[in-house]
């Protein structure tokens, strides 16, 4: 049971690093908290193997998608001057949500072949759960490193 869980966790920390290596999005820093990331959301999730080899290729797919929506967005986006010129940023970002729900359905459909809707329903809860407790980490850590250098 145990080398069945550790097989299944290397797996996915593999898959994620190797997804992030081809796209060139290489940030050493982050490699651990994407592999704790990971793991996490497959365990919360109970991911089989299989699902979490499926899982994990579409949702790396799908955060790369993400975030170059979320860039197209970043290069438009200034400082109105004019009313019109707000009225377009607001259709743009509007254009943007609607880009967003389309592309977190598609996910959602392709995912959906091989992990079932019941563990699928986890996942937010799951990003929620693992970010508050990242933060928590950090916060801790922040505070440990004030105690010792501050002495």
């Amino acid at each position: 049971m145990i080398i069945q869980k550790l097989s299944l966790l290397l797996c996915c920390v593999i898959l994620t690093l190797s997804t992030r290596a081809q796209d060139g999005d290489w940030v050493p820093e982050n490699d651990q908290i994407r592999a704790q990331r990971a793991a996490y959301i497959t365990q919360r999730l109970k991911l089989n193997s299989t699902e979490a080899a499926h899982f994990w290729q579409v949702f790396n797919e799908y955060e790369a998608e993400k975030a170059s929506l979320k860039q197209s967005f970043r290069t438009e986006r200034s400082r109105p001057t004019t009313e019109a010129e707000a009225d377009q940023l607001i259709l743009r970002r509007l254009e943007l949500d609607e880009a967003m729900l389309q592309l977190k359905r598609q996910f959602y459909t392709d995912v959906r072949t091989k992990v079932p809707a019941r563990k699928l329903m986890l996942l937010p809860q799951a990003e929620t759960e693992f970010k508050r407790d990242l933060l928590r980490q950090i916060r801790d850590r922040r505070q440990q490193s004030g105690r010792s250098s501050g002495g």
